[in-house]
């Protein structure tokens, strides 16, 4: 499929210039939303009013005004909607944890803004990011993006970026590698057993929905939580 017109997304007047002029030696016809929003279904509206078949966004939003919620959060709603999206940041390793991996399952492209400073790779990189969102929505996904129902092991309740993030590990993915994701995706029922497990310094495990094929753990998203049964030193799973 083929993507020619591209909302571009991002509160740094000088960026979205410039990545739009790369964008149209690409072959691409940019839209550059300039106008602040104070919500998402606002802006999404607007993007399907001006008949955008793809975006391009910016994670942070707020430095110059233009929004107060976040590229990810925005990315969410344009999975929902059906909206092939790139997520772009400079701040991956502060906001991995918290304000991207709460909408990980659905970005399905994250690129670091220094992966679209040549030519020759946004001419590859943004097209088939494109397709790789398409495909998402018609039920094709690769191996690194689904999810399969996994143990994890929730260690430790700790704070991040000014949130509190479960510190786990996902023994079928990396069983030495640990991951923090907010625990406000953990229904609270759950949430307040695994507190207590934690607190009496019990194993606190529980079942998810995690992309195991993962590469890195950058793209390891966390959804539909399930109680997991007491593991028995003597049925073979502890």
């Amino acid at each position: 499929m083929q993507f020619k017109k591209v909302a571009i997304i991002d509160d740094d007047p000088s960026a979205r210039e410039a990545f739009a002029e790369m964008l149209e030696l690409s072959g691409f016809e940019p839209l550059i939303i300039k106008k602040p929003f104070t919500k998402v279904e606002e802006l999404v509206r607007y993007i399907q009013r001006n008949n955008s078949e793809a975006v391009i966004c910016d994670h942070r939003l707020s430095n110059h005004a233009f929004a107060p919620f976040k590229g990810s959060e925005l990315m969410g709603e344009l999975y929902n909607q059906k909206i092939p999206s790139i997520l772009v940041t400079q701040y991956t390793e502060t906001d991995i944890n918290v304000s991207i991996r709460r909408y990980r399952d659905k970005i399905p492209v994250l690129l670091e803004r220094d992966d679209l400073v040549d030519i020759e790779i946004v001419n590859e990189t943004i097209p088939k990011g494109f397709e790789v969102c398409s495909q998402e929505f018609n039920g094709i996904m690769s191996s690194s993006r689904r999810g399969h129902r996994t143990l994890i092991d929730i260690v430790a309740i700790n704070t991040d970026s000014g949130e509190e993030v479960a510190e786990v590990f996902v023994p079928s993915w990396n069983p030495y590698h640990a991951v923090r994701f907010p625990t406000s995706e953990i229904p609270e029922d759950l949430l307040t057993q695994v507190k207590l497990c934690i607190e009496q310094k019990q194993e606190a495990c529980l079942f998810a929905y995690v992309n195991t094929g993962a590469n890195k753990a950058d793209e390891l998203y966390f959804t539909r939580f399930e109680p997991a049964p007491e593991l028995n030193e003597n049925d073979g799973l502890a």
